[in-house]
């Protein structure tokens, strides 16, 4: 950026950040940014919460036709995002302050709204419009922080590129955060990490493979009739989607290095308390009562097993299957699919 004497345009550096929000991109660093901003903003997640579902969007048109930034979307959030270098922030918080809020309850999310900025601003009409101030080096040590969580998945060339926009960002406010003892582990080390990473992924690679494996094993017409889909999510799940009544039952049969988890979930919030109130009070259902399972959020942790146990996997994911389609059976009201 410094080479093409870019550095300092706030619309480059938008669609970097665009790029890098955006959790599907080839970077692989999936949530990073997006969770580093959260916390930079005070926001209360968990640790553990991934992001899914996300959606990006540079110069949006606001109500009074003027352009908000970045304008991100989550299962939670409608985030707005004006980003400020060195211009003063002369820009209309409150027209942008509507704007999201209107989008926020027009989805029925959370609205949150952003000014990030190299230096901490002093303007009175931030708090006014109920936008947070972001400043970029907050947001950078927080990235900093959590990429040990990361670096592993994350795209070797994409790290180098985030790096350097940190860096050049930094040089920007005059500031150096750079963590020189790790630097010079990463240097003295460059040739044994890039092996270690391109034999992590080979091996990320095989586990993901036997999802694909567990579909060929679970074949829908023999053990999900009237599933409405069997799909593969993000190479490391495998989906069941049901209908029952109008509520939408889903399974996920996840993997990752920890093992595999079979999940029963709602794809919203009516079709959750369905499944818990419902369908689990059932005695048939579950096989034995609801309390003796693991809960996580809206999930039912149903069963999980190690990495290598595919056939414990199918057997119990196919038993699981053979229940939900007995109770469509048994207590749907519509015609079977």
């Amino acid at each position: 950026m410094e080479i093409s004497g870019y550095p300092h345009y706030e619309n480059v550096c938008s669609n970097i950040l665009k790029f890098y929000f955006e959790t599907e991109n080839e970077h692989n660093l999936n949530d990073l940014l997006l969770k580093s901003l959260l916390q930079s903003s005070k926001c209360e997640i968990d640790d553990e919460y991934t992001f899914e579902n996300i959606t990006v969007e540079r110069e949006i048109a606001t109500i009074q036709n003027n352009r908000l930034d970045l304008l991100i979307e989550t299962d939670e959030y409608i985030i707005g995002i004006e980003n400020k270098i060195f211009h003063f922030l002369h820009n209309d918080l409150t027209d942008y302050s509507e704007t999201i809020d209107n989008k926020a309850k027009i989805k029925k999310k959370k609205s949150l709204k952003i000014v990030l900025s190299l230096n901490k601003l002093n303007s009175s009409k931030v708090k006014e419009n109920d936008f947070i101030n972001v400043t970029y080096s907050c947001f950078f040590e927080n990235i900093q922080n959590n990429l040990g969580n990361y670096i592993l998945t994350g795209h070797n060339d994409y790290l180098i590129y985030l790096k350097g926009f940190i860096t050049t960002m930094n040089n920007l406010n005059g500031n150096n955060m750079e963590n020189k003892e790790l630097n010079l582990f990463f240097e003295q080390n460059a040739k044994t990490i890039i092996e270690l990473i391109s034999e992590f992924n080979k091996y990320q690679n095989e586990i993901y493979a036997k999802v694909y494996q567990l579909k060929e094993l679970v074949h829908k017409d023999k053990f999900a009739s009237r599933a409405i889909k069997q799909w593969i999510y993000d190479k490391h799940c495998l989906v069941h989607d049901y209908l029952i009544n109008d509520f939408q039952v889903s399974v996920d049969t996840c993997v990752s290095l920890d093992g595999w988890e079979i999940q029963l979930f709602g794809r919203n919030n009516k079709s959750s308390d369905f499944i818990f109130n419902e369908m689990c009070n059932n005695s048939e259902f579950l096989g034995k009562p609801i309390d003796e399972f693991r809960i996580e959020g809206n999930r039912l942790i149903f069963a999980d097993f190690k990495v290598g146990n595919i056939e414990g996997v199918a057997e119990t994911l196919i038993d699981l299957l053979k229940r939900i389609e007995k109770y469509l059976e048994n207590n749907t009201t519509q015609q079977k699919i």
